[in-house]
């Protein structure tokens, strides 16, 4: 049976960055990451709109809100560096006239609490007048709004398969196709069996997305996690006319009650144009295409900006499901990285939604200063199996 220090369950986005980080930490470490799909970032990783965001939508005290914005720049300086591709459009937090027509101008509310966010933050915003809209966005019908300019949009796909490369070259083995079924605990490591192998680890982490709560029940040997997914779909903007009048991400500024970031502009580094996501529950994690939504509702939202937007002009794209967590009031959880064992160390990331993808490279940093972490594979830990002897 083969040994290793740490066995990561999930190679999206986050999984391989915790990869990363910790052969970049601790270079002896023998670290296998197991993956039920055929390659890396195939589930929520990819299926997005690659936008890293600033956190301004979050609450400023929450974990989502602190990482996100250390993590967008984070990856903003590594898509640069590794060559990956970025879009530097900006976000445009828009009210369309059709807005003030119905009365959302008087929640001003929702600006003065994104405002204070930004302030409590330290992102760099700034008050959109019409006529400054109008110079941005020239096709836009919008009447007023925020500018974060800091926003990115990355190519997502590219972006976790230049984070596994890395994770490979410090060690890293990804087992693909590899379905975790079943977790032991002794008092020294985690016995981690799949439907192809079994090894034996030192540290489990968790951060199997959709399937995080599932391999949390495996681990703790009882349901504590529980996520509910939530399915956005993307329309694509094809024609050629059309697409290129909106250069920026444009988000609608929505309620206070509103659970979501709305459906937005969303480009691409590589020219493409979206609208999307809306938001639903499904029952599968894997149905990503029953019941697709018609684009009267993409339509309705997004016409308001810029009527010349019609139905020809659009094809459903694809959809993306979220692992969100919900609290008692309805609404969505914080990240959740919790250690629920500390010796020997497990961690569960739970409801690693949006804005995980921005947050990724944080997120690692954050998973691999925890203290049980350091405390096994620090300058002082004791907790290898690599050479194949236990020193606890």
């Amino acid at each position: 049976m083969e040994t290793y220090d740490v066995c990561i369950v999930g190679a999206g986005v986050v999984g391989c960055a915790i990869a990363r980080e910790l052969g970049h930490k601790f270079p002896r470490l023998r670290v296998v990451i197991f993956e039920q799909g055929t390659q890396a970032g195939q589930e929520t990783s990819s299926r997005n709109s690659g936008v890293l965001h600033s956190g301004i939508h979050e609450n400023p005290n929450s974990l989502k809100a602190r990482l996100a914005r250390e993590g967008s720049a984070l990856a903003v300086s590594y898509a640069v560096q590794r060559g990956i591709p970025l879009l530097k459009s900006g976000m445009v937090i828009a009210f369309s006239w059709q807005d003030v027509r119905r009365g959302l101008w008087r929640d001003v509310s929702s600006l003065r609490r994104l405002w204070a966010n930004a302030w409590k933050s330290n992102i760099r915003v700034s008050f959109l007048t019409p006529h400054r809209l109008k110079a941005l966005e020239p096709n836009l019908c919008g009447c007023t709004g925020l500018l974060i300019p800091s926003v990115c949009v990355i190519d997502a796909l590219a972006f976790v398969q230049a984070l596994r490369a890395d994770a490979e070259d410090t060690g890293s083995a990804f087992a693909f196709n590899n379905r975790v079924v079943e977790i032991d605990a002794d008092s020294t490591s985690y016995l981690v069996t799949t439907d192809r192998t079994k090894i034996r680890a030192t540290c489990l982490i968790n951060a199997a997305g959709l399937y995080a709560d599932d391999i949390a029940s495996l681990a703790l040997r009882a349901t504590k996690y529980a996520i509910r997914p939530l399915r956005g779909e993307y329309y694509e903007v094809i024609s050629p006319e059309t697409r290129g009048l909106i250069g920026r991400l444009i988000y609608p500024a929505l309620p206070r009650q509103a659970t979501g970031k709305g459906i937005h502009f969303s480009p691409r580094p590589n020219g493409q144009l979206f609208l999307g996501p809306n938001e639903f529950a499904v029952l599968d994690k894997t149905d990503y295409t029953s019941r697709k939504t018609p684009p009267d509702m993409f339509l309705e939202t997004l016409q308001n900006f810029l009527p010349a937007l019609n139905e020809r002009d659009l094809r459903w794209a694809y959809s993306g499901i979220r692992p969100c967590v919900m609290t008692g009031q309805g609404r969505k959880s914080d990240f959740i990285v919790s250690a629920d064992r500390e010796n020997p160390p497990l961690i569960n990331l739970i409801g690693i939604e949006s804005p995980g993808l921005s947050a990724a490279l944080a997120l690692a940093r954050h998973v691999t200063d925890l203290p049980c972490i350091q405390r096994c594979f620090g300058p002082q830990g004791s907790g290898y199996l690599s050479d194949g002897v236990s020193h606890r």
